[in-house]
């Protein structure tokens, strides 16, 4: 199955990931987004299965957040958006 392959291919699942959140970043139709976002949490789920981490792991974790007190700014990090570039073959827009 295409679940069997992304767990014995680290780089394809990477690889989707990647490209699933930049489609779903472009995305501006409704149902383009819903399906995008799709996508992006089926190749989510995808990785964290593989790790071992459950959906109720993720809630946890944002819920751990949202009490926290001091928070980073937020900003993207330059490092992984040039990364995702070079995995999608694009310049920065």
């Amino acid at each position: 199955s295409y679940t069997k392959r992304l767990f014995e291919d680290p780089v394809l699942l990477r690889d989707k990931l990647v490209e699933e959140a930049q489609e779903l970043s472009e995305a501006t139709d409704p149902n383009d987004v819903a399906g995008e976002l799709a996508d992006v949490l089926y190749f989510a789920m995808v990785r964290a299965a593989k790790a071992g981490v459950s959906i109720d792991d993720a809630v946890a974790e944002l819920d751990r957040r949202t009490r926290k007190v001091t928070r980073r700014q937020g900003d993207s990090k330059a490092f992984r958006i040039s990364a995702g570039d070079a995995i999608l073959g694009k310049s920065n827009i």
